[in-house]
């Protein structure tokens, strides 16, 4: 397990690169052209965007780290369509996490088109899918309680940092503000 420090995630207190809406797709093993091909992207529709000239809600940036690519979506739609998830992790592996204009957030893992684990972090403790127990510990070391169900008297989680403690648990990948601020490959896709 990656060792990480929760002050990595302090800007996602003080910064706003993601808004009220957005969503982060990782997917193994395929680079930025494959992750935006697999969106529907054509290669001549392919450019920089800084996060200032994104397009939005109609483009989406990708962004490589390691094994992994970071499908970003900043907009009040999501990438939740089955359909798409479906086509980013057809013989690979995709973790998503989002959270829409409502403030639900989620988790979802999808292994070739199979939703193997998925939770709502207010809810850790409904998981849902083929695996729903597969990250149970990881979701301990981010914040989360796997087991309990809240009471009356519940504190709701960081989601939002805790989810990307999760993330970063999963991939190795630790993200910064300056990654979405500076010009990845985009493209619009909706």
């Amino acid at each position: 397990m990656v060792e990480l420090n929760r002050a990595d995630f302090d800007w996602l207190e003080e910064d706003i690169v993601l808004g009220h809406a957005w969503s982060l797709t990782f997917v193994r093993g395929v680079d930025e052209a494959e992750a935006l091909r697999r969106l529907g992207a054509q290669q001549a529709d392919v450019r920089l965007f800084t996060n200032e000239d994104c397009p939005l809600p109609e483009a989406v940036r990708a962004w490589r780290s390691g094994d992994w690519t970071i499908i970003i979506e900043v907009a009040d739609c999501s990438l939740v369509d089955p359909k798409v998830i479906d086509a980013l992790s057809a013989q690979t592996e995709t973790i998503m996490i989002f959270e829409n204009v409502n403030g639900w957030s989620g988790f979802e893992h999808v292994i070739d088109g199979q939703l193997m684990t998925s939770f709502d972090p207010v809810a850790a403790y409904l998981r849902e899918g083929d695996e729903p127990d597969r990250f149970v510990e990881e979701m301990r070391a981010a914040g989360f309680d796997p087991d309990t169900a809240p009471d009356g008297d519940f504190d709701f989680p960081d989601d939002e940092g805790s989810l990307f403690v999760l993330t970063a648990l999963l991939t190795g990948v630790v993200l910064t503000p300056e990654i979405f601020h500076g010009p990845l490959p985009g493209a619009l896709v909706k």
